[in-house]
């Protein structure tokens, strides 16, 4: 008898601890994520990053767009919902950061992407991601 409510104890302290455990795992951003970029002039742009979560850090790399190289993902963290990371595009021959702030809901992540230093119609952009299978 004391063994099972030893047991009973147990399973009741222990049990959101798993819990917990089982929806971080499930709410993990690892995976391709894939959208369009919708510019002001109307022209989209392909937008595809995988992404890798080990905890708080994500790392991966961003596609290349029009046959240019892939970029590597640099400074990402998650946070609750909140994935932010950084990312170097070459444009015209020159080296431009792109910040990255996204929210993580389910099988989507909605980014606000910020050409850092720039201003102008296309300095912030929004895109729409979702998990590809």
């Amino acid at each position: 008898m004391r063994c099972t409510f030893l047991s009973r104890i147990f399973l009741i302290l222990i049990s959101p601890l798993l819990l917990n455990i089982a929806l971080a795992q499930n709410s993990s951003i690892s995976g391709t994520w894939s959208g369009s970029v919708s510019l002001n002039n109307g022209n989209q742009l392909p937008f595809v990053a995988i992404l890798e979560q080990e905890g708080e850090l994500v790392s991966g790399i961003l596609q290349g767009i029009g046959g240019a190289p892939d970029v590597t993902i640099m400074d990402g963290r998650i946070e609750n919902d909140t994935v932010r990371f950084a990312g170097v595009r070459v444009i015209q021959g020159e080296d431009v950061r792109f910040d990255y702030i996204g929210t993580h809901v389910g099988d989507y992540i909605n980014f606000t992407i910020i050409r850092v230093g720039a201003t102008g119609p296309n300095s912030v952009l929004n895109t729409m991601t979702s998990r590809q299978p």
